[in-house]
């Protein structure tokens, strides 16, 4: 890490690699640095901040495509759910679908809400 707190070139090309290698070993490995390196810059603060930025970009991204995904995945299951001539086996199964997503969103918001808080606090304690 250069004197500014940004990171080097190197380390850059490391944190890329390992958002798309399944292991550290073969993030080293492409970027071209030792399996050693790499795991003393994944103890770096500074490559910390910029893989966890990245991956949250690289969520929100994702994340962005998944509601258009299930829009249409909830219309579909909607569909189904409303069709007359469908089996009431095959709508009773939708309707559930539905419902399960819609609680499964609800924990997953409160659980974010509670790490979120829990972060929080953890920074304060840290700064203090």
């Amino acid at each position: 890490m250069s004197e500014n707190g940004t990171l080097s070139r190197k380390q850059r090309r490391f944190v890329g690699a390992l958002l798309n290698r399944p292991t550290v070993r073969e993030a080293a490995a492409e970027a071209d640095v030792s399996e050693s390196t790499a795991w003393r810059y994944l103890g770096d603060s500074a490559v910390k901040r910029e893989l966890a930025t990245r991956q949250d970009a690289l969520l929100a991204q994702v994340t962005s495509g998944l509601v258009g995904d299930m829009t249409e995945a909830r219309q579909v299951l909607l569909d189904v759910m409303r069709a007359n001539d469908a089996a009431d086996g095959v709508r009773v199964r939708a309707a559930l679908g539905v419902l399960d997503a819609g609680l499964k969103l609800f924990e997953l918001l409160a659980l974010a809400d509670r790490v979120a808080a829990i972060e929080s606090r953890l920074e304060a304690s840290e700064h203090d």
